[in-house]
């Protein structure tokens, strides 16, 4: 039997007790806050950050791990492992990709297989990614079956959001628009899709009511939805108004309800709210 093991990153979001539980080894992103550095998930906490994040008297910002510490977790796992699958936030949304790719390059010669992967999403339209392959592992699955399934699900994986303001994914960098229609967009809510990776305006909206509308809508349009996840950062009560809306179309106590990130939240800016549609592998 092939020893197989997942890696990812903090950007999956995904619940720490669920990461041990299916052996997934993540590695923490870090956390700037004042003239300190934390590594999210392990030095601090999720809430902490929220709550230092919402004072405004902190200037905190999260960056990516860095090469060395790729390096570090790859090294300890190809004495025990035969093959790693390494799941990771978008290329076009940051670094970590690429800093994990850096350090397998310096990585000895080896019998273990490492997959560096791409899983062109964020939150947990990365996670959710991440989570199917710890389980098709658990369950025996060949490592040419866990790829296939993985690739499969980031085919069949779709997010959507909104942001109160244009002005955190700005400051991020990550939205190639030109100024003029970034502009266009500032008294506005828009829909931005992740389309192959890339953030891209989907649909504009002018009132939270309609853009949760969008997103209802959203979830509408596939002919066939096998999982369904809302994600919010600051506004719990806003999702109880988007599963009313979804319940008609997709049972609510099948929707997976999580708050994004601090660092995923960082970069949109408060009050944003998505989801993510995995439209299931009939057809695969």
């Amino acid at each position: 039997m092939v020893n197989m093991c997942i890696v990812t990153d903090g950007s999956s979001d995904l619940p720490p007790d669920l990461a041990r539980e299916l052996g997934i080894e993540v590695v923490p992103l870090l956390a700037h806050v004042d003239e300190k550095l934390y590594r999210v998930g392990v030095d601090i906490s999720d809430d902490q950050l929220y709550e230092l994040m919402g004072t405004g008297y902190h200037r905190v910002r999260i960056t990516a791990p860095q090469s060395t510490v790729f390096e570090q977790t790859y090294r300890r796992l190809i004495s025990d492992v035969d093959y790693v699958f390494s799941i990771h936030l978008g290329t076009r949304l940051g670094s970590i990709h690429a800093n994990a790719a850096v350090a397998k390059s310096r990585l000895p010669a080896s019998t273990t297989r490492i997959e560096l992967v791409d899983s062109k999403s964020a939150s947990l339209g990365h996670g959710s990614v991440v989570i199917a392959a710890a389980h098709a592992i658990a369950e025996g699955a060949e490592p040419a079956e866990v790829s296939r399934l993985i690739h499969a699900m980031i085919r069949h994986t779709h997010a959507v959001f909104f942001v109160d303001t244009m002005e955190h994914l700005e400051a991020s960098g990550r939205l190639a628009l030109a100024g003029a229609v970034l502009g266009s967009m500032q008294r506005i809510k828009p829909l931005m899709i992740l389309d192959e990776g890339e953030i891209v305006p989907y649909e504009r909206t002018r009132t939270r009511a309609k853009a949760i509308e969008g997103l209802f809508t959203f979830v509408e349009d596939f002919p066939r939805v096998q999982e369904v996840t809302i994600l919010y950062a600051t506004t719990p009560e806003d999702v109880e108004k988007l599963i009313e809306k979804v319940d008609p179309i997709f049972p609510r106590d099948r929707v997976q309800v999580a708050r994004f990130g601090p660092a995923i939240a960082a970069h949109l800016g408060p009050g944003t709210m998505g989801v993510t549609v995995f439209e299931g592998l009939e057809e695969d």
